[in-house]
Formats: C-alpha cells, sequence, structure tokens
C-alpha cells in the first residue's frame, strides 16, 4: 500500500505517527553509539536529513518521549540490548539554529534568545516541581523570558545541562541542528568577528568540559575549522562526506530509490531519476538526494526540486567577489569541464577567495560538486554532481549577469544571434565595440580563459542549443561547439587563439621588454587575422566536425577567432 507523502516534514514523530512516506534509518542510532565521540559533528549538505534524522534522536533518547509507540516495527528494535539501555533514557536537550540568518548581530542574538527561550519552556517541569533551588530558579527564569545578558546567553546551554543533570541524576544529550548556520550567515553579511566571538562561548561552554553531559551530536554544512570553533569541543568526532562513518545514513542509496519507485508505480522512470538527482557519494557510497526524490514521488516529474530549498549565499558571493580565473572554472563546470582540486578537510573563516581549494572544498561540503570517477586522493578532479545542480548553478550566475548594471545578456544575445546565423561582421562588430570593450565584461588573460564567456552563450541558446566547452572529436579537442537541436539548423564550431605580448611587440632585440614599442593597430590586426586563420585550419585539419557530421548535421560554421586584449579578429568557413 502507498503511504501519503508529506514533503518539508523535519518531525519524526509527525512522520511516523501520520504514516507517511519514511525510508528506516533508525541504524543511525546504532552506528551512533558504537562510533561516537564526547561530541560527535557530521556535516552533510542542505535537504539531506539532517534536521529529520536529529529529530529521531530526540524521540529515541529523550526520557519525556515515548520512543516505543514511534519505533515500533523499525530497523533499530531488533537490537534488544540498546533499546534496553538507550531508549528514552536521557534528558535530551534538542534545538536548531537554521533560522539564525540576519542582516545584524543585533538581531541574530535575539533570535538566539528566543530559541534559548523555547528550549527552557520546554524544560518548565524542572522550574514547577521544586527541582532546582531559588537562585537557579531566577536564572531559569530569566533564561525563559529572554532576559539575560549576552555573557548570561553563553551559559545557557551549560546552565540548563546542570539543571537537567541535577534533577534527573543523568547526563544530558545535547542535540544541535544546523550548527554553522549563524557564522556562515556572519561571514556573508559582515558581522563574522562578533559572531565566531559569541558561539566559540555558546557552543565550547557546553561541549567543553562539561561533566553533566552524556555525548553531544551536531550537524551541518561546513566543517569549520578546529582553529576557528571546534578547538573549543571535548574529543570531537567529526564525519563529513569523505567519511564512511555514517555514510548511508543521510539521502538515499540507490536500492532505497529503486524500491521507493517501484512503490509508487514509478520504476520505468528510474534512469531519468538517476541522471537527474544521483552523483553524490557520501564515504565512497553513490547517494541520492532525498528532498529531490520525495518531491519526485509525490508530483511524478523531474524537477529542480532542490532549487529553491535554502541559500545559494556563497555562490552568489564569489561572483561578487572572486578572480575572473575562478569564475572562469566555475562556468567551466557548466559547460562539462571538470576543476582540479584539493580537499580542505576544515573551512576557516573569513574566507580567501585566493585559495582556490577553498572555495572547491566548500562546494563539494554544500553538494555541488564531487570527485570525477576513479578519485582517490586528496588532490582530484571534481564536476557537478547532476542535472538538478546544472540547472541551480545556472540559475545563480544568470542571476549574476543580470544584476550587473550595463547590457551585458543584451549584448550576448547580439552575438550569439550574430554567431548562429554565420553572420561573420556581425559577430566581429559585437565583439570589438561591445563585448570586448565593455568594463564589466568578462577579460580574455589567456587562451583557456573563457569559460565565463561561453556560459553567456549557453544561456542565450540553452532552449534550442547544447553547448560544450572542449569537447573530443576527431583528432582533438575544439573549444566551443554549439549543437542545435534541430538537425536542420547550423551547428558552430569556435577555436579560439590568444596572442601574448610577445607576439604584438617589436622583434627589435636589442630593447628591453619594457621599452619595446608596440605594433601598430593595422599590424595587430594582420596578426589577429592569422592567427584566426590558424584556427580555422585547426579545425579543418583535426577534424574537429567529424562528430558532428556521423550525428547527421549537415550545416556548419567553423570560427577561428583570435583576440588581444580588447581586439579581436574572426574569421569564418561553411562546411555542407
Amino acid at each position: 500500500m502507498r503511504k501519503p507523502i508529506l514533503t518539508g516534514a523535519e518531525s519524526f514523530e509527525k512522520i511516523i505517527e501520520g504514516n507517511y512516506f519514511y525510508i528506516d534509518k533508525t541504524l543511525f542510532i546504532k552506528e551512533l553509539l558504537e562510533n561516537k565521540g564526547d561530541v560527535t559533528l557530521i556535516t552533510r549538505p542542505r535537504r539531506f536529513g539532517k534536521t529529520l534524522n536529529m529529530s529521531m534522536l530526540q524521540h529515541f533518547f529523550d526520557m519525556n518521549k515515548d520512543g516505543k509507540s514511534l519505533f515500533g516495527g523499525l530497523k533499530i528494535m531488533e537490537y534488544k540490548d540498546i533499546v534496553e539501555n538507550h531508549l528514552n533514557k536521557y534528558p535530551v536537550v534538542s534545538f536548531t539554529l537554521k533560522n539564525v540568518n540576519f542582516s545584524t548581530y543585533e538581531q541574530s542574538i535575539e533570535k538566539i534568545k528566543s530559541i534559548v527561550s523555547s528550549i527552557y519552556q520546554e524544560k518548565l517541569y524542572l522550574f514547577e516541581r521544586n527541582g532546582l533551588n531559588e537562585f537557579k530558579k531566577k536564572k531559569f527564569y530569566r533564561y525563559c523570558s529572554e532576559e539575560t545578558t549576552e555573557a548570561e546567553l553563553q551559559d545557557a546551554l551549560l546552565f540548563l545541562t546542570e539543571c537537567l543533570y541535577t534533577y534527573h541524576k543523568k547526563r544530558v544529550i545535547v542535540l544541535l541542528d544546523e550548527y554553522d548556520r549563524p557564522i556562515d550567515s556572519a561571514y556573508m553579511k559582515g558581522y563574522y568577528t562578533d559572531m565566531i566571538g559569541f558561539m566559540r562561548g555558546f557552543m565550547g561552554n557546553v561541549f567543553k568540559t562539561n561533566n553533566y553531559l552524556e555525548f553531544g551530536v551536531l550537524t551541518g554544512v561546513q566543517r569549520i575549522s578546529k582553529e576557528s570553533l571546534i578547538s573549543e569541543f571535548n574529543n570531537p568526532l567529526v564525519c563529513g562526506i569523505t567519511d564512511k562513518l555514517f555514510a548511508s545514513c543521510f539521502g538515499f542509496t540507490e536500492n532505497e530509490v529503486k524500491e521507493a519507485c517501484q512503490m509508487y508505480g514509478l520504476g520505468d522512470n528510474f534512469e531519468e531519476v538517476e541522471k537527474s538527482y544521483n552523483g553524490y557519494r557520501f564515504g565512497g557510497q553513490a547517494i541520492y538526494n532525498p528532498w529531490s526524490i520525495v518531491g519526485f514521488l509525490k508530483e511524478n516529474e523531474c524537477k529542480d526540486f532542490w532549487a529553491n530549498t535554502g541559500s545559494m549565499d556563497i555562490l552568489s558571493d564569489i561572483f561578487f567577489k572572486g578572480s575572473p580565473a575562478l569564475k572562469d572554472d566555475i562556468a567551466a563546470l557548466l559547460t562539462d569541464k571538470p576543476i582540479k582540486m584539493k580537499y580542505v578537510e576544515h573551512i576557516k573563516y573569513p574566507i580567501s577567495y585566493k585559495n582556490d581549494n577553498i572555495f572547491w572544498s566548500m562546494l563539494l561540503n554544500a553538494g555541488y560538486i564531487k570527485p570525477c570517477a576513479g578519485a582517490t586522493e586528496k588532490r582530484f578532479y571534481a564536476e557537478l554532481v547532476n542535472l538538478e545542480v546544472k540547472n541551480v548553478l545556472s540559475d545563480c550566475i544568470e542571476y549574476w549577469f543580470d544584476t550587473q548594471e550595463n547590457q551585458t545578456p543584451k549584448v550576448i544575445q547580439q552575438f550569439v544571434n550574430c554567431l548562429l546565423n554565420g553572420d561573420k561582421e556581425g559577430v566581429s562588430e559585437t565583439l570589438n565595440k561591445d563585448l570586448l570593450n565593455n568594463p564589466s565584461c568578462h577579460d580574455f588573460k589567456e587562451e583557456n580563459s573563457y569559460h565565463m564567456f561561453i556560459f553567456g552563450i549557453l544561456l542565450a541558446v540553452s532552449a534550442d542549443y547544447v553547448v560544450y566547452s572542449n569537447p573530443e572529436s576527431g583528432k582533438g579537442r575544439s573549444d566551443c561547439l554549439i549543437k542545435p537541436k534541430d538537425k536542420e539548423k547550423y551547428a558552430v564550431v569556435v577555436e579560439f587563439k590568444h596572442c601574448r605580448d610577445e607576439l604584438v611587440f617589436s622583434s627589435d632585440k636589442n630593447a628591453s621588454s619594457s621599452t619595446k614599442p608596440a605594433r601598430s593597430t593595422a599590424k595587430i590586426n594582420e596578426i589577429l587575422k592569422k592567427e584566426a586563420q590558424i584556427g580555422l585550419k585547426q579545425i579543418e585539419d583535426k577534424v574537429y566536425i567529424h562528430n558532428l557530421k556521423k550525428e547527421g548535421y549537415t550545416k556548419i560554421y567553423k570560427y577561428g577567432i583570435a583576440f588581444y586584449k580588447k581586439t579581436c579578429v574572426v574569421e569564418m568557413e561553411i562546411s555542407g
């Protein structure tokens, strides 16, 4: 029998009691008990079931919950010793910081006060049943009424564990979901220093040398460096997406997805599901995005469900602050060209975009990219995870284009129209007069520095064409290939040539590099024309149109485009 599907649910109790669709992840409890540290930090991309799993832990361990009625029939109940020794045996403090996302430090602190107040009000029985002395009652009341100072707020969790231990004579489990959200938000909004100082005390006080703590579990997206935060914890166990521990506990395995598709009569759609939502690898295991799978099962359609579920601040930030080379690499990913990276396990704020590996590691943790097949070392090639992520990234870059004050997108559209219609003069004019001389347009600095430019083309033609960067064909790889979905239309092959300074300066061997006079504009154009013709000859000699011909394309525009700084020359031939 098909169970109803509840999208967006993060309450384990609500899902089980409502008999909604649920893939059993209760063995996470067993794996945690067998491997936990005093504090266990688990990082996964957003919408991979972190909050739901934390809710599950709360209902299993919390002595104020009725776990037997919720966990009956689930896998963890097969382990009698675990059930006997741990089911509803502990006082538990469980909360999330995922909504601490404000423009100012003061607003964030007020939100954390409100969260702490809610936690304390859940434990009012301590206050009402005379479990506290008068001094502690007054302090407890201040936390409930949000009347604490910032210094007192840093002690809130430590004091609550003390109160719980005093009352129950049992050490306390603390579950903190999305621990890194306030820190990431503070960095993006410009108050990181204040927030990291507060969080060191707020988290460090409860997770370091706390005699009232049984153990703690934290979840988040990024592994913030030990120097920034985690050094404040006692004996932390940190498990990220590259670690085997807990690999299948967050997200759906391939077998789980296949079974779910069969259950809802969608088994024939698995190939499409795999293309759209597969590609994540946690600890070497293939994992599917659970949010998207649930959306697909409910709507019976592959859509970009993940795109609208959270912030893309990290991507927006890089497009406004990152170097042209880094933006080039991002656009290269969209044209199916992998990037080379070294994985940085712990992210240290403030982020330096001069270190590309930190940015790529953040994207890997956030679920945008994955190691290419066969990657085993810390340094490897990475690519976009799947089609859904590619669409998310495309939307982000399109937003960046649209926020520019100039009319770059409109100019690119004009350029594309000329390119697709074989208008050589129009291509040259648009490039020379508009694109290459637009101060905010991407500046070509190297021959391989054009991926952002190619992405502009991709945005303009994505409805009717497919754009490839460095596709293999014939005896090599062309720079750019544009294939129409309608084979009656012209395909386009482009070869870029970049002229370096030594080509356009005087060859006077007696002059120093700093005093060599520049060649005239006419001479530069003559050199560029030769280079563009070399590009055309390369297309011919290396048979770049071979695959197009093989696929049934009979009409092809071939372009050689040579550029030097803000000047370019275009040569074109027609095949077929």
